[in-house]
């Protein structure tokens, strides 16, 4: 059989698994959106949404450590408490004062 310089697709599955696993493992990424998915056998990239920075920072340090030297490219979005949508305009911070 021959073999091309791209790594064979069973090595980037098991890059993406470990990498998926380590990732569900670590508990302030354990709720995470974050998808992992590598680009013919040379780059992981981590997708998604994440609850905090620190979050961000610990998927792609875990990508990094488990990437087996593929470069790591990090498009995963913070959720920012700080945005309002609309679920938190139906409930007013001065209604909550009792009577």
């Amino acid at each position: 059989m021959p073999q091309s310089d791209a790594a064979p697709a069973a090595a980037n599955g098991d890059v993406q698994s470990t990498i998926q696993s380590a990732i569900q493992k670590d508990p302030s990424l354990a709720s995470a959106n974050v998808t992992v998915d590598v680009k013919n056998g040379k780059a992981v990239e981590l997708t998604g949404t994440v609850p905090s920075k620190d979050a961000k920072d610990a998927a792609e340090r875990i990508a990094k450590e488990n990437s087996g030297g593929l470069k790591v490219k990090n498009h995963l979005k913070v959720a920012s408490a700080t945005t309002p949508d609309k679920s938190d305009k139906s409930k007013p911070d001065n209604m909550s004062n009792p009577k």
